[in-house]
């Protein structure tokens, strides 16, 4: 959607909510005593409904009764007196005001800048036959990649990938690619970052979390390899590093960590993190790490941390929960959850479960380009893109802003974006648009 029709849905809806609330005044000065009646009477239903789904025996049979009889008067006192056509007009204003205002502030989602590069003469690309259940052969990437002009080399049982990564380079290859998880895009991505050449991500995986946020279609994993020929284009996103090793999504250490350790937990995710959980989020139990970042205070025996290449998305965002609206901020996005007691635990689930704004001082949230883990018993335990590692103590993780080449197709779904929340300063935000002030609401 072009700025053009963002201003033209703007000014449409301002229209509209204009007219709603003419609308609304004019009923309450022709029917004040019919609008205060209703009002009570969907008062009772609301009541009423909060008895039957809260409370049990003799008044749930009264909450009912609530319902039925505030249902009844407020049909009743509308049609009767006869504010049954301004009642039709507010609902039909309403929806009509609100879906025009959603339009206008959806935000077009994140194109990072692109950069004008020759097409790769002989790229490279590392396939796992076994990811995502066999997404391989399923799509014929194989055949695909061949097609293009790519050599294409599989990832059997015994296989050293970084050395077949980097055999290839040294015969010549100027562009790395991989048909797998994300675990295995870092890997291509650490080599490819050694030798300043492009890499390809073909979501191949189970979840593909990096190619969803470079705005692939992980539905189809063999469009993305449309970025090998001339429909393709580079583009630069930022890397986490761990240590040595490079990832790609995130860290998680605490909890997760915990769990992603268990040799179970590959077979049997959800079994494996119902079964340890309940010890490993303990209120009482220490994990002995000590989390340490610029301009921030240190956090002791946290239950969860989460440093994720790049930030998620803020509860007030208009971007999907779990995505990273950019790749290229240079900052790593540092979550970390620090309970001492269930009662602070209970209230961070339900912020949490409500989508807004966690505002628990059990959870602290941050942006920084370096953290420091540390572990009382010398080893940190980190889920490093779904990957479990053992780490000595200290461990820091930092971000190199820029630092890798991504080839993608130039016709790509983009990064998904959410509707906006809107709020008492909607007006505002429509006008702004609207005189060409901002694109989109923020």
């Amino acid at each position: 959607m072009n700025a053009g029709t963002h201003r033209v849905l703007a000014f449409v809806a301002l229209v509209a909510i204009v007219t709603t609330i003419t609308v609304a005044l004019d009923g309450l000065v022709l029917h004040p005593l019919v609008i205060a009646i209703s009002s009570v009477a969907a008062a009772l239903v609301v009541e009423g409904v909060i008895l039957v789904v809260t409370t049990s025996g003799k008044k749930r049979p009264a909450g009912v009764t609530l319902v039925v009889v505030g249902a009844i008067a407020w049909i009743w006192i509308l049609i009767d007196g006869d504010a049954f056509g301004f009642l039709v007009a507010i609902i039909i204003g309403t929806a009509v005001s609100t879906s025009l205002t959603l339009w206008a502030l959806h935000p077009r989602p994140y194109r990072p800048p692109r950069r004008e590069t020759a097409t790769p003469a002989k790229p490279f690309i590392l396939m796992n036959p076994r990811s995502g259940g066999g997404k391989v052969q399923k799509f014929g990437l194989d055949t695909k990649a061949r097609d293009l002009g790519a050599e294409v080399s599989y990832l059997e049982p015994g296989t050293d990938p970084e050395a077949t990564l980097r055999r290839a380079v040294k015969e010549g290859a100027d562009l790395l690619g991989a048909a797998g998880g994300d675990g295995t895009q870092a890997l291509v991505a650490q080599v490819a970052v050694e030798h300043d050449i492009p890499i390809v991500c073909i979501p191949a995986g189970t979840r593909n979390h990096f190619a969803l946020d470079l705005g692939l279609d992980r539905n189809d994993p063999s469009l993305a390899l449309d970025a090998l020929g001339d429909d393709g284009e580079e583009i630069r996103t930022d890397l986490g590093r761990i240590a040595d090793r490079p990832f790609v999504n995130n860290v998680s250490l605490g909890a997760y960590g915990e769990i992603v350790a268990r040799p179970e937990y590959r077979d049997a995710k959800f079994t494996t993190v119902m079964t340890v959980l309940p010890d490993v989020t303990d209120p009482s139990a220490r994990s002995g790490l000590l989390i340490e970042s610029e301009d921030q205070p240190p956090i002791e025996d946290p239950q969860l941390v989460q440093v994720a290449n790049n930030p998620y998305a803020a509860a007030d965002e208009a971007a999907p929960p779990g995505t990273r609206p950019r790749l290229d901020t240079g900052l790593l996005g540092v979550d970390v959850v620090a309970y001492t007691n269930a009662t602070e635990l209970r209230g961070l689930v339900a912020e949490g479960l409500r989508g807004t704004t966690i505002r628990s001082k059990a959870y602290r949230s941050w942006t920084g380009g370096k953290v420091r883990v540390s572990s009382s018993d010398g080893v940190v335990r980190a889920g490093v893109d779904g990957e479990a590692v053992e780490f000595p103590s200290p461990v820091d993780i930092s971000i190199r802003p820029g630092a890798l080449r991504v080839r993608v197709p130039k016709d790509r779904p983009g990064p998904k974006t959410g509707w906006p929340r809107l709020n008492r300063r909607i007006v505002m935000h429509l006008w702004s648009i609207m005189i060409g002030a901002r694109d989109t609401a923020p």
